[in-house]
């Protein structure tokens, strides 16, 4: 904790349970109490011990008071997102409050992992735990700690532990517990035979005539190679690179110093010289070849250390030694993978550049990037990165369900974008660009449920806009949705009720409104079909009818009887004349907007028609139509031309001679 004065630290302890089927193993917890709040923080330390990348995980923890009685159990605790490599230390640095306020110890388990390939492992047996013993920590003072640490340097593994098996369950000595199914450590990879063979506490205590040889990376150095080093005045006893032990040569009985020959001074300088210049030669012989293997297991240590830099250049240094050139590629991939653990992936990619079969990886780096951009809703980011796995990595098995989520996202974006537009036009242009997004992932997820959602939103702005025609077709192919059948039998009603003229389609649809009892369908129909208008012509003189014949049209009387209505009253009606003179009228019948009257055929037409025929009216409903008629009456006329008057005869006019004086 960065504050030690506010956190107080409760408890802290190894977990010594081992879930054989686990991907992930709890290592470690902490518990700390914030003295200012309260609260409980728990911080565990977990091990990837699968071959994937852990994304999340779940823990299932048991809360325990100061007395280790149990308060309370909780199932599915998220630890923050995550990014465990294989073998891989996490999790301490995350942080979980828990609500039991007077919690002071805990065991957790892990109850579900999330992998970045979109797999998921859970808990099914929740009892399914091994208690194992504590690991062995390997002490200077013990009689075998230079032993094993020689060992452990030969075979290139770890020295902290001492390896212990029991059943179901090996414990590394890197301290990492393992299945007993597992060859290698999921941690540090170290064999489980050659540990249980080399670094065993029984086999130590077995005195061993000659030592199981270590898989080394490659064999120890030849005795003979060695022996020249081994002159010296104790008898040598087995030394660290297994040369074995040579009986020390019996030096001759000293001669009597009479007897000693003296030799001159010259010749025993050169003696002595030639012994230091052998032993010299020896030790340098010695040095060449001891170097490259020094620096090797250098570079093993720079390796397990993590330190990849320093490993790949001792590495590079020992050219062909051993295999050098595979732990050159060793640390160049470990170093990468390690930048990829911290999520410096683009560095991850540059160090990749070096090992051109491992593009797998840059693959991987590129995805994560990508995923990393979506979460962070970048979404115009994380879609150049699916742009260039589909460039550089076309059948990248991620790269589906990637590509699915981007687009998915960006579909919703113009969606929604969509909605806030003023302009309606500009509204249904974004809801078609985002159906077009959302048909290439129609198998993810509700896209299916959207694409029918943004239809249906076209389809009410075109309503709207009045554009009946195209919304009719639109709600007709949502099948229901919502109210979109509703909203279709409104769009047809609105188009038909301003035709002046329907066609057979149009009357199609009014049918099928009048069918749907829509408001105002009926009386649409009334109106089209003439049923709402009810005409008749009548003499004074008592005649009826088409059969009617008048000799006079001024006791001629129009009635009429209009259902059909607005808001002003009944609709005017407009009814057209034809005498037989040839003479054609219009008059409105109702220009009052009444719904029923009688009324002189004067009033409207002339009645000075000379000629005798049949008289023609068509009535019409002026708000739809002049051309079609709702009703057509005829009735015949007789010209009868008037008597002429009677006069008075003239009187003949006088002649002369007649009564002349």
């Amino acid at each position: 904790m960065e504050n030690k004065q506010r956190f107080q630290s409760l408890s802290a302890a190894q977990q010594y349970l081992f879930g054989p089927d686990s991907p992930v193993q709890v290592n470690r917890y902490q518990l700390s109490r914030d003295v200012e709040t309260g609260r409980r923080l728990l911080q565990v330390r977990l091990v990837n011990q699968s071959d994937k990348r852990v994304r999340q995980v779940f823990l299932r923890i048991r809360c325990l008071d100061g007395r280790e009685q149990r308060l309370t159990e909780l199932e599915m605790v998220p630890l923050p997102i995550v990014s465990a490599m294989p073998g891989q230390v996490f999790g301490d640095d995350k942080v979980v409050e828990l609500p039991a306020p007077g919690t002071v110890f805990v065991e957790a388990y892990v109850q579900r992992v999330r992998f970045y390939d979109e797999s998921v492992w859970n808990e099914e047996d929740r009892d399914h735990y091994i208690a194992y013993a504590p690991p062995v920590r390997v002490r200077p003072e013990d009689p075998n700690y230079e032993e094993l640490n020689r060992r452990a340097l030969s075979g290139g593994v770890r020295s902290r532990y001492y390896f212990h098996a029991q059943q179901g369950v090996w414990t590394c000595t890197c301290g990492l517990p393992n299945s007993s199914r597992a060859l290698r450590c999921a941690y540090c990879g170290a064999d489980r035979i050659w540990l249980e063979k080399n670094m065993d506490p029984e086999t130590l205590a077995v005195p061993q005539t000659a030592a199981a040889p270590a898989p080394a990376p490659a064999p120890a150095p030849a005795p003979v190679t060695l022996a020249p080093i081994v002159i010296r005045q104790a008898a040598p006893t087995v030394d660290e690179f297994n040369v074995p032990r040579r009986p020390e040569p019996v030096p001759p009985a000293p001669a009597p110093v009479e007897e000693i020959e003296e030799r001159p001074a010259g010749k025993t300088a050169a003696i002595v010289l030639s012994i230091l210049l052998i032993l010299a030669l020896s030790a340098f012989a010695g040095y060449l070849y001891l170097k490259p293997y020094l620096r090797y297991q250098a570079g093993i240590r720079e390796l397990r250390a993590g330190n990849y830099a320093a490993a790949q250049e001792i590495f590079t240094e020992l050219g062909d030694y051993r295999d050098s050139p595979d732990r050159v590629q060793e640390s160049i991939l470990n170093a990468a993978l390690s930048s990829m653990s911290d999520g410096k992936y683009e560095d991850a990619i540059e160090i990749l550049k070096n090992l051109p079969d491992q593009q797998g990886y840059v693959a991987d780096c590129i995805y994560s990037m990508g995923v990393l951009a979506y979460n962070d809703g970048d979404l115009d980011k994380a879609w150049s990165y699916v742009e260039e796995l589909q460039e550089k990595f076309p059948d990248y098995d991620k790269l589906p369900a990637l590509r699915q989520y981007c687009l998915y996202s960006k579909a919703n974006r113009l969606a929604s974008d969509a909605a806030a537009y003023e302009d309606p036009e500009r509204r249904i242009a974004a809801y078609s660009e985002a159906i077009e997004v959302f048909t290439q992932t129609e198998d993810y997820g509700d896209s299916a449920e959207r694409i029918l959602e943004c239809r249906y939103r076209i389809a009410v702005e075109e309503l709207n806009l009045d554009l009946l025609d195209k919304a009719i077709v639109a709600f007709e192919a949502l099948n229901g949705y919502k109210q979109s059948a509703e909203y279709r039998l409104d769009a047809m009603y609105r188009m038909i009720k301003n035709m002046p003229q329907l066609d057979d389609e149009s009357m199609d649809m009014l049918r099928e409104l009048v069918a749907a009892d829509y408001p105002g369908a009926a009386a649409m129909m009334a109106r089209i079909d003439g049923s709402a208008f009810s005409f008749s012509v009548t003499s004074e003189d008592g005649g009826s009818g088409s059969r009617m014949t008048v000799t006079d049209l001024d006791k001629v009387i129009l009635s009429y009887q209009i259902d059909a209505r607005d808001e002003s009253g009944a609709v005017p009606v407009l009814v057209s004349c034809m005498l037989p003179d040839g003479r054609s009228a219009k008059a409105v019948l109702n220009s009052d907007r009444s719904a029923g009257a009688s009324k002189k055929f004067s009033a409207f037409f002339p009645v000075d028609c000379v000629e005798s025929g049949t008289v023609t009216l068509k009535f019409y409903d002026s708000q739809r139509s002049d051309t079609e008629p709702v009703q057509e009456l005829t009735f015949n006329y007789r010209y009868v031309p008037p008597e002429p008057e009677p006069t008075e005869p003239d009187e003949p006019e006088p002649t002369e001679g007649e009564d002349g004086p």
